[in-house]
């Protein structure tokens, strides 16, 4: 059964994750149709007209959904002509009006989509007056048909504005990987077309002298090993500004992260003085806790800040969202988020009413000892 719905879906909707199943309920409005219409007696012949106006609406109904926009307005024509058929068997029918309204916002411009909906309320009205037609006709009718499809124009228009917003931030991003690895390429080319001419020469050299002075050949080998030492630590500082984290690149990516969720972020980020390395860790923290905030939390808005003085540096990350349960948080990434606090001699608090909030503090003491510890991993 599930197999023949599924095909069925398939024949009726193009293959987009965009429509899912909310054509099939847009069709509820078709109730208010059937209602009226076997509220009164009729003939056999206008029961199968009825059915013949509602395949040939249904038809191209469904139909929208897979032509080219330039062709849409064939299909509201159509819709229009099957409404103002079926008003002699009914002045339910109005509710087919409303889909042909409601299309209108698939024209191409919102001033095209605005002309073809006042068209089709116009429409409505010069048959209510031609065919002196009750109020139960025009009015639900005229309503409904500029109530959903402006609503619908204004849904498109933003819709439209999200996807090129969207785009223009891919687009971004990918110029920026671009920019990167072309910065990356040229430095590793200029820093080993460089240490590898130096260490050809230093080599050759050694080789010339290894036989008539020794001494000077140890000295050219030693200054050869601290080239390809020099070397390799440059070589890791490229690859390294390459992959490290940042705390400000972070909460900049967090906002367009959330907004995309619908969720609304402002953040103020302070003057830092800290290490790369408790920079890069509190950056892998704060992702963390963005990623929890949308995988569980359900809140509509979220704040941080980051603020550091001659106490120490304070992370703090509040949302309004459902909370936390902090007995049972494994599923939260807390216990990584610890343990990185627990290298960096930090602490957690979290309190969890009416939203959570998540305090991070890590002392002046804390920081000066990591940055005595990479002074002296870099020496």
């Amino acid at each position: 059964m599930i197999a023949l719905l599924k095909k069925i879906n398939s024949r009726l909707l193009p293959p987009s994750d965009g429509y899912r199943y909310s054509p099939y309920v847009w069709l509820a409005y078709l109730f208010f149709f059937f209602f009226s219409y076997f509220a009164v007696p009729h003939t056999w012949l206008e029961d199968l007209s009825m059915v013949a106006g509602l395949l040939v609406f249904l038809t191209l109904y469904f139909n929208i959904y897979w032509i080219d926009k330039s062709r849409i307005k064939y299909n509201i024509i159509g819709i229009v002509i099957v409404g103002t058929l079926m008003t002699t068997l009914s002045q339910a029918s109005s509710v087919i009006f409303v889909y042909a309204g409601a299309f209108c916002c698939m024209l191409g411009s919102p001033r095209k989509a605005l002309m073809g909906l006042l068209g089709v309320a116009m429409w409505i009205a010069a048959l209510s007056l031609i065919f002196s037609l009750s109020k139960y006709f025009y009015l639900p009718g005229g309503i409904f048909t500029l109530f959903i499809g402006g609503l619908n124009i204004y849904q498109h228009e933003i819709d439209v504005k999200r996807k090129e917003l969207k785009l223009s931030q891919q687009e971004v991003k990918q110029l920026a990987k671009t920019a990167e690895r072309e910065r990356i390429a040229r430095d590793l080319h200029d820093l080993i077309g460089h240490t590898f001419s130096v260490i050809t020469l230093k080599a050759d050299l050694a080789g010339k002298l290894i036989d008539k002075d020794s001494e000077r050949a140890k000295k050219e080998i030693k200054e050869l090993e601290n080239i390809s030492r020099n070397a390799l630590s440059q070589v890791r500082e490229v690859v390294t500004g390459f992959r490290t984290s940042d705390l400000n690149a972070e909460l900049a990516s967090a906002k367009y992260l959330l907004q995309s969720n619908d969720i609304d972020f402002d953040y103020s980020l302070g003057e830092l003085t800290i290490d790369e390395h408790t920079n890069k860790e509190l950056a892998i923290i704060f992702k963390e806790l963005t990623t929890n905030i949308i995988k569980h939390a359900k809140a509509c808005k979220v704040t941080a800040s980051v603020e550091q003085d001659n106490n120490g540096i304070r992370l703090n990350v509040t949302d309004n969202g459902k909370g936390m349960n902090t007995d049972s948080s494994d599923g939260y990434g807390l216990k990584g988020i610890q343990e990185r606090l627990e290298k960096l001699q930090g602490s957690l608090k979290i309190q969890s009413n009416n939203g959570c909030e998540i305090d991070i503090f890590i002392s002046q003491k804390s920081l000066e000892i990591a940055q005595n510890d990479a002074k002296e991993f870099i020496a």
